[in-house]
């Protein structure tokens, strides 16, 4: 989806590397599932001027928020594609 604004276009990151993972986010301790990043592009450079991330809550409160996705932590870290208990 591209969303034309004032001064710049914004657009779904499809391929961000934490959709769908459980974060958190440091500054705030809250934890949550990444539903959405938006990039903000510059109409008159072209150039993209900031990134937004799209939180659901996992707490329960249902209080969706929005952060830098710079400053998100993955929960879980990725784990080897390894069979359970083989070594």
């Amino acid at each position: 989806m591209i969303r034309n604004d004032t001064n710049v276009w914004v657009r779904e990151d499809d391929d961000h590397h934490l959709l769908g993972r459980e974060v958190i986010h440091p500054a705030t301790e809250r934890t949550g599932t990444v539903g959405t990043v938006f990039i903000r592009t510059s109409k008159a450079t072209g150039k993209p001027v900031g990134r937004t991330a799209h939180m659901r809550p996992m707490d329960g409160s249902g209080r969706e928020w929005t952060a830098d996705p710079r400053e998100l932590k993955p929960l879980r870290l990725f784990a080897p594609d390894v069979a359970a208990g083989a070594q």
